[in-house]
């Protein structure tokens, strides 16, 4: 099994297109172009940088005179990292996830968490056959891993205030497996993109 490695000084980041109104974009590091066309809902590959600090500019794809996102960005060392484009229009910004290589998946359980990245959805609660798992998970904020253990799954993701089902899903959760749930999308129309996570995206 082939599996990327985390170099001495570096970390692998990688970047998630989740604003909805936005369209496609280039992503620039430090004003050179690294990622070009990308669309909504979708990841760049990893890319190793040097930890330090890094300007990140996003433009509409195909130009380079007014970035609809500018902003530094801290690279620790040893993590794989995703940078996601949040928010609507007029509230654009990016939001760093550590994707733990420090979590450790087991044969016995699979291993989620969500990530909460749609920008008019209030605070979510996530129930998995029926139990409340996850709870009051605000905009741009992400759950604590859970463990369950492998199967298929019905999930609800519900409003904290009043327990009305905003996106209901079936999820397959595999064994020795770690996944980041990303909730995306302009409520009611809201999304859900299931990515390995971690250790378990180094050695698939």
């Amino acid at each position: 099994m082939d599996c990327l490695k985390i170099e001495q000084g570096t970390s692998l980041v990688r970047v998630f297109h989740a604003a909805p109104q936005a369209p496609a974009v280039d992503v620039y590091v430090n004003d050179s172009l690294v990622f070009s066309n990308l669309e909504y809902m979708n990841f760049t590959d990893y890319l190793p940088l040097q930890a330090g600090e890094y300007k990140i500019d996003v433009y509409p794809a195909g130009t380079n005179e007014t970035p609809v996102i500018s902003q530094m960005v801290d690279v620790p060392e040893g993590e794989m990292i995703t940078v996601a484009a949040t928010g609507n229009l007029d509230d654009l910004s990016l939001l760093i996830i550590i994707d733990h290589v420090k979590q450790i998946p087991s044969n016995d359980f699979s291993t989620f968490r969500i990530v909460h990245l749609s920008p008019n959805a209030p605070a979510i609660d996530v129930l998995v056959d029926g139990q409340e798992l996850i709870n009051d998970i605000q905009f741009r904020e992400g759950s604590s891993y859970a463990n369950v253990y492998p199967g298929n799954y019905r999930i609800r993701v519900v409003l904290n205030s009043n327990k009305t089902t905003v996106l209901p899903l079936k999820v397959t959760l595999n064994g020795n497996r770690i996944y980041t749930i990303y909730i995306v999308g302009d409520s009611p129309d809201l999304a859900a993109i299931q990515s390995v996570d971690g250790n378990t995206y180094l050695c698939r």
